[in-house]
């Protein structure tokens, strides 16, 4: 038996305990072209492409507006038969050398080809070489296509560097992918990498209402960054979680991390979110299920942050996530065994 809890209107003050910077941010309106409002009907494939060139160009703009506060080189290459692009920092880091990061961008399981915004940040803030895998997305590649593309990333990796000299981390649907990638490489019986950091990500794609916990509801609205929750009424997202899983089975595991067996194995793990995510009580859920198999693990949640906040370097909160985040990383590289 379910019983819904309804809940008055109601106004969040500005939370006194972050910067101004965050505050800042934080008084910005969400972005209009990531709501739910505004996608198409999930078999109109024209206007689904359509949609997701709109959505890359907003992406493109914010991508435009950090690449030249960092000091990163790219260089755009195939491995594998696999886009991807090398990030390098001009000011390299002696506590990473011969060490490697594997990014796997973020953007709602449909948008964001080619970025390479979130290796950057973290190329120039830990002086570390990161490949940007830009993996394939629906319409025209849904699921497997993503897991095809990163795995293959992964392979070439390990041919130039061993295991615990590899970090593999994400945002959102790039946080999804951290955590089915390494489950695929499991299953593949390749040797897992050192360290995992899962930012604010998905972990239960089928739409249905209560299946992603609270906050995808309670904190609809005041995540500025979030496309919007399922309506009520809704039983499933008819959107662009449905146009990536395809008519895979929505509770296998490499669709769905939620579902996967924790206990056979996996890479000590950093998870990140704000208060003020609608992906919160995704992460915390998936942070227990980790934890509760006895993976190695940390989670931090910021007070007041939203969905993705570590990629705006303006704001002291996000460049603290990212240096904790490189420190764990470093903690479990540096690890014997």
């Amino acid at each position: 038996m379910t019983e819904d809890v309804e809940l008055k209107v109601r106004r969040v003050p500005m939370s006194h305990f972050i910067s101004d910077e965050a505050k800042a941010a934080l008084a910005q309106p969400r972005p209009v072209v990531l709501d739910r409002g505004q996608q198409p009907p999930l078999d109109d494939v024209e206007a689904w492409r359509a949609y997701i060139r709109q959505a890359n160009q907003f992406m493109e703009q914010m991508q435009a507006l950090i690449l030249p506060m960092l000091a990163v080189d790219i260089e755009r290459t195939t491995l594998n038969g696999v886009r991807a692009a090398w990030v390098r920092p001009r000011n390299p880091s002696p506590e990473f050398a011969n060490r490697v990061l594997m990014n796997i961008h973020g953007g709602a399981f449909i948008l964001g080809e080619g970025s390479v915004m979130e290796a950057a940040v973290v190329a120039h803030f830990g002086g570390v070489d990161v490949l940007a895998v830009d993996y394939r997305v629906p319409p025209d590649h849904p699921f497997p296509a993503n897991l095809e593309d990163t795995i293959g990333a992964y392979r070439a990796l390990l041919e130039t560097h061993k295991p615990k000299d590899i970090a593999v981390f994400g945002t959102s649907a790039g946080g999804t992918y951290t955590l089915t990638t390494i489950l695929k490489a499991r299953e593949l019986g390749l040797p897992l990498p050192a360290a995992a950091g899962i930012c604010t990500p998905a972990i239960e794609l089928s739409g249905r209402r209560g299946y992603s916990g609270d906050t995808l509801v309670t904190n609809d609205g005041l995540d500025v960054l979030s496309g919007s929750a399922p309506a009520e009424g809704e039983e499933r997202d008819g959107g662009a979680t449905a146009l990536f899983v395809g008519k895979a089975d929505v509770e296998d595991p490499l669709v769905s991390p939620i579902y996967g067996d924790y206990e056979k194995g996996f890479s000590p793990s950093y998870l990140l979110s704000g208060t003020r995510d609608m992906l919160l009580s995704s992460t915390a859920l998936i942070h227990r299920k980790l934890h509760r198999a006895g993976v190695p693990c940390e989670l931090h949640v910021f007070e007041a942050m939203q969905h993705g906040f570590q990629m705006n370097i303006q704001v002291p909160e996000a460049r603290e996530a990212v240096f904790d985040m490189l420190r764990f990383f470093r903690k479990w590289m540096d690890a014997e065994g």
